[in-house]
Formats: C-alpha cells, structure tokens, sequence
C-alpha cells in the first residue's frame, strides 16, 4: 500500500480567512479559538496569549500590544 496523501488534521478558516478569538457576541460565557487554517503552529504563542488577555480583560504586552483584536472578533462574523 502506498501513502497517497501526507496532510493530516482539520484545517478550520472563516469567511474572511483569519482566526476568530474572543467571546462570542450572541451566547453569554462562550469564548471562540477557531479558524487558524493552517498556520496554528506559527501563530500559536501569539493567539493564545491575546486570547487569554481578551477573555481575562487582561492588559495586553509586548507580544500582542500591536495587534488589532478586532480583527480577530467573533462580533465581525455576526
């Protein structure tokens, strides 16, 4: 038997492409970490901790001071 394919794994993407982090707009209490496509591994550090800032109203830091959390928002695809 030979392998035919070498991908593995669920690649999730959104309408516009970028990921989705923060709370979701219309469901009190759940919080969104989806649609890294297939660049979960290179953004991962820098997701997870501006994830954790959004949803513990935490002050954001050097790694993720530049980033525009709204472009990230579960509220732009409502």
């Amino acid at each position: 038997m030979a392998v035919e394919h070498k991908w593995a794994g669920l690649r999730s993407f959104t309408a516009d492409r970028r990921p989705v982090y923060g709370y979701d707009p219309e469901t009190a209490g759940f919080a969104w970490f989806a649609g890294q496509g297939g660049f979960g591994i290179q953004t991962a550090p820098a997701a997870a901790r501006l994830a954790r800032q959004l949803l513990l109203d935490e002050e954001r830091d050097a790694m993720t001071a530049h980033l525009d959390a709204d472009l990230y928002s579960p509220a732009r695809l409502a």
